[in-house]
């Protein structure tokens, strides 16, 4: 597990800022008009809480399910300081997306934060998807996001030799704890297996000076637009929207994002 997963208020201050994608969760569940969300991966509940926030006002319940004790922990503080009518609209609960089941079947499944892009393995992907399927009503929605291929930024892994380059991705400030956060992002692309081995350089200063460092290595599934139709398609949803952004604006080459929204169908 990535180690600014066991640091949830770096993880925090790292997405400091991030607001568009929550605005476009909550909206999706607003325009849906759903009895019950599940959000997949929910980390700290940075989108978690604003989701039960507005549960609270219109009347539904979010749960929240992550694999890492350590952002559960701090998702769990967050809810407990909600006010009452929105900590009667949140669970939040430890599992993994690919085998995580309930009794109760959710109206809107999402999986944020290009989270999706941990599931390495096709036969864990195929199992992700079907696992929301299988977790939905009928004509419930599931949306999944994960960036858009970045040729650009792969570039160097096909130089002879291979060249890697260093930059600086994140720079953010916390100015309650006067803590500032910096972050450089090595890029390999292995093409023959669809991934990115991404090595994050993480320096956090206090007062100009360097207090902490260090280095925390992963890897990341490369999706493709027409890949994520195929996974929607094979686990049996109907593919409603394509969205390139969090406005909603089509798909097409320039688009940062790829956010692909699937329906169950209605039983017949």
């Amino acid at each position: 597990m990535l180690q600014i997963y066991q640091r949830p208020e770096e993880y925090d201050l790292e997405h400091a800022g991030d607001e568009d994608d929550v605005r476009f969760y909550v909206d999706l569940a607003k325009s849906l008009s759903p009895k019950l969300v599940l959000e997949l991966a929910c980390g700290t509940g940075r989108i978690t809480i604003p989701m039960a926030k507005e549960g609270a006002r219109s009347g539904f319940s979010v749960v929240g399910v992550d694999a890492e004790a350590t952002m559960l922990r701090q998702a769990i503080e967050r809810a407990s300081q909600l006010s009452a009518p929105a900590r009667e609209r949140i669970r939040l609960v430890r599992g993994d997306m690919r085998k995580w089941h309930s009794r109760d079947l959710f109206d809107l499944i999402i999986v944020p934060c290009s989270s999706i892009t941990h599931i390495l393995d096709l036969h864990d992907q195929l199992e992700v998807w079907r696992r929301a399927f299988q977790n939905l009503m009928p004509g419930g929605r599931f949306a999944v996001e994960a960036p858009m291929p970045n040729f650009s930024a792969y570039a160097d892994s096909f130089a002879n030799p291979p060249r890697t380059l260093v930059e600086i991705d994140r720079d953010v400030t916390d100015h309650k704890r006067k803590v500032r956060l910096v972050r450089r992002r090595t890029v390999t692309y292995l093409p023959d297996e669809q991934r990115a081995q991404i090595r994050f350089l993480y320096e956090k200063y206090q007062r100009k000076s360097c207090i902490e460092s260090y280095i925390d290595d992963f890897e990341s599934h490369v999706y493709f637009p027409r890949e994520l139709r195929l996974l929607f398609l094979h686990a049996g949803f109907e593919i409603e929207s394509v969205f390139g952004d969090y406005d909603r604006r089509p798909l097409k080459a320039t688009s940062g994002q790829m956010i692909v929204i699937g329906r169950k169908p209605l039983a017949r």
